[in-house]
């Protein structure tokens, strides 16, 4: 039974196939500057094979950042499939139903159904590397963590909530919108652990749906909502969104904060055991638990890495606030909480 810091998840809803480019001269200097896979027998053997191909649920930034950045460092020409968890579940199980599955690595943050797999033996064993996090056939190489989005030209200061009971302040009314949790289990996190918490329970979500909060099916309207003021207050927040903005447009009056429970939802990677090329696959699956591989990924401000406070890499939250979250209980319970989000937000 895995245990991971919970309290957060997220993806895009576009579903796209694409082939990497190649990065600028700067971003391909960067990643020479972090540690990476040299074992030259490795790096021949995969060249040798020309390709690698992978299917992802995290943003689709991270997965070209990903591509790009490996085909740049090793030569080798990239394919990924970039899904939502959910999306991407079920169409690996329809290719094991057919008798293949199709990518050569996968990243999931789906971790009922990476275990599924690796149960099944659909996974061949990652290489044997030094690597926080990490079992035989899966290894987490992305944490986000879920906060409270708000609006910056509506609230601050000292009226910025602090716990979430605060979110229900009558001047937030009407203010309040929630991200699905029909987004992927994984982004669920957070409204799984509100659910199971004494202190707050299907009574802090029928007050919240009391308050008007508004559900949205998409991670990025969330945050969206709250920049445009259409929204005061808005969660599951996910960290990148809000860097996302930003970098789009600086003024965008939209911060986060952690409040008193903390989610973090994992991003996990495995091998195909059937994988077209196997030893590409191993290079990418070492390179993505490497320094350059985890700031390829969780760079530009997109998430925390299991190895620290990397460059361009976001913070971890204050780990006493984190709460530890069996996963496989959320994946477990993940239809009554959708059934309970339906009853409330009727």
């Amino acid at each position: 039974m895995r245990i991971w810091a919970a309290r957060i998840i997220a993806a895009g809803f576009a579903t796209v196939a694409l082939l990497a480019g190649t990065p600028d001269s700067a971003c391909a200097q960067t990643d020479t500057a972090l540690a990476h896979p040299t074992d030259p027998v490795l790096i021949a053997a995969a060249k040798a094979e020309g390709a690698v191909s992978f299917y992802g649920s995290s943003s689709v930034l991270a997965l070209k950042s990903d591509a790009d950045k490996f085909q740049a460092t090793y030569g080798i020409p990239v394919t990924y499939t970039a899904l939502t968890s959910g999306p991407l579940t079920a169409r690996v199980d329809q290719e094991i139903a057919a008798g293949t599955m199709q990518p050569d690595v996968i990243i999931s943050a789906d971790y009922a159904a990476m275990d599924k797999w690796a149960a099944a033996g659909l996974f061949a064993k990652l290489p044997d590397v030094d690597y926080p996090k990490r079992s035989p056939y899966n290894a987490l190489v992305q944490i986000v963590y879920q906060a409270l989005f708000f609006n910056t030209a509506a609230v601050s200061g000292a009226d910025v909530p602090k716990t979430w009971n605060d979110v229900l302040n009558p001047r937030f009314r009407g203010k309040i919108v929630l991200g699905s949790p029909r987004i992927a289990p994984g982004y669920s996190t957070l409204y799984y652990a509100l659910w199971k918490d004494p202190r707050y329970g299907r009574p802090f979500f029928e007050k919240l749906a009391a308050a008007g909060a508004r559900v949205v099916q998409s991670t990025v309207l969330v945050a969206q909502s709250v920049a445009s003021g259409e929204a005061v207050l808005g969660f599951t927040g996910l960290p990148y969104d809000v860097v996302n903005l930003k970098r789009q447009a600086p003024d965008a009056p939209i911060d986060y904060r952690y409040l008193d429970i903390i989610t973090a939802a994992p991003s996990l990677i495995s091998i195909n055991a059937r994988a077209k090329h196997p030893k590409a696959a191993e290079l990418f699956a070492r390179w993505m638990m490497s320094p350059a591989g985890q700031v390829a990924h969780n760079g530009d401000g997109r998430a925390s890495s299991v190895l620290g406070d990397l460059p361009g890499t976001l913070k971890s939250a204050d780990v006493k606030k984190v709460l530890n979250i069996d996963t496989t209980e959320v994946a477990k319970g993940y239809k009554d909480l959708i059934a309970m989000f339906d009853a409330v937000f009727k």
